[in-house]
């Protein structure tokens, strides 16, 4: 009986450190004023040690994304710490790539050093048969780059948000964009 008493009273003295620390994740998403308010926590793999990810949304289809070493913010590379994903209609519209003040950031490592990267679906019944092929095979699938069937537009905009000019339009594969949409990548 007194380990039964013990058990719960560990828990108990538990469970305030836990809400806490859940909690403190707010504090990382309220640094970002593009996303929007109130927000809600989406996915959490952060384990005891306070290492993993967060995924925040909120009603506006945003969905702010961030990674935690030792329970401090986690710079990817070219120092992006968020990341804010934007859909319309289950669908992505852009991501946006902040730095850990929430600022607009460039990255030289990606292609046009862009901060942030709109997706214009120019052909929308043809990826939708695309996508079904993928979503069937729930992603595991390798096909063919159709990029060349110009589907999928990308523009990229630099850190004042002003569009980064190309000599031609840059399209992306369905898969490509498939896996952008689940949010499969980290920078």
């Amino acid at each position: 009986m007194k380990s039964f008493l013990f058990f719960f009273a560990g828990l108990f003295l538990c469970v305030p450190a836990f809400a806490q620390s859940s909690g403190n994740y707010h504090v990382y998403a309220n640094r970002i004023k593009q996303f929007s308010k109130p927000a809600r926590i989406l996915h959490n793999t952060i384990n005891a040690e306070g290492n993993g990810f967060i995924e925040f949304t909120n009603t506006k289809n945003q969905i702010l994304r961030f990674r935690l070493q030792n329970n401090k913010l986690q710079k990817g590379s070219c120092s992006i710490a968020f990341e804010i994903y934007y859909y319309e209609k289950n669908y992505l519209k852009k991501i946006e790539s902040l730095d850990s003040n929430g600022n607009l950031i460039g990255c030289n490592l990606k292609l046009n050093g862009e901060a942030v990267t709109e997706y214009i679906i120019e052909k929308p019944a043809l990826y939708l048969k695309k996508k079904k092929l993928i979503d069937d095979a729930e992603g595991n699938i390798d096909m063919k780059d159709d990029s060349s069937e110009k589907i999928i537009r990308v523009q990229y905009f630099d850190i004042n948000n002003r569009p980064i000019l190309q000599l031609q339009p840059y399209y992306i594969s369905s898969k490509t964009y498939w896996d952008s949409n689940i949010r499969m990548a980290w920078p």
